[in-house]
C-alpha cells in the first residue's frame, strides 16, 4: 500500500504541474501525506516544521549565498534539523502532553524540506493546498482499491 500511495503521489503531483503549474511539495510529499491524513496532528507539524525550515533558510541567505542546488541542499538539511530539534523538545515535553505528544511529530525526515524548497518557488498557501488536495485524491484512491480487493496482496 505504501508504495502504491507513493508511486500514485509522484504520477499526481507531475499532473498537477502540467495542469495548474504547480507542484505537490515534492514528488514524494503527496504520498507521504496521505498515508498520515487520519493524524491532522502530523500533518500540522510537518507543514509547521515546512515553513519554520523556510524561514530558517531564508534567514540563512542573507549572510550565505544560496541558490540552485546549495538553496535546495540547505532546504533539506535545515528541514532535517527542525525535525530533530521537535522530535527532541517533544521527548522532553512529551511526558507532559500525554498521547497528544505523538500527533505532533513531523513525518518523514526530508518531507519539510522538500515542501519548505516548493514553498520558497511557489509560495506557502498554494503549496500547502496542492500538496494536501494531491494527499486527499492519494487517500482515496488507495482506500477504494483496498476496499475492491485491487490492493489486497500489498
Amino acid at each position: 500500500m505504501i508504495e502504491f500511495a507513493v508511486g500514485l503521489g509522484i504520477a499526481l503531483n507531475l499532473l498537477s504541474y502540467e495542469l495548474l503549474g504547480l507542484t505537490a511539495g515534492g514528488m514524494v510529499v503527496p504520498g507521504y501525506l496521505a498515508l498520515f491524513l487520519d493524524r491532522p496532528g502530523r500533518i500540522a507539524a510537518t507543514l509547521m516544521a515546512a515553513v519554520a525550515t523556510l524561514a530558517a533558510v531564508r534567514l540563512l541567505s542573507r549572510y550565505i549565498i544560496l541558490y540552485g542546488r546549495r538553496k535546495y541542499a540547505a532546504m533539506i538539511l535545515v528541514g532535517f534539523l527542525v525535525n530533530f530539534a521537535l522530535d527532541e523538545a517533544l521527548v522532553r515535553v512529551g511526558p507532559w502532553l500525554g498521547p497528544a505528544g505523538a500527533e505532533l511529530r513531523v513525518i518523514g525526515f526530508i518531507v519539510p524540506g522538500l515542501l519548505a524548497n516548493e514553498m520558497h518557488e511557489q509560495g506557502v498557501v498554494s503549496t500547502a493546498a496542492v500538496a494536501l488536495l494531491c494527499a486527499v485524491i492519494v487517500r482515496l484512491a488507495t482506500t477504494l482499491l483496498l476496499r475492491s480487493g485491487v490492493l489486497g496482496g500489498v
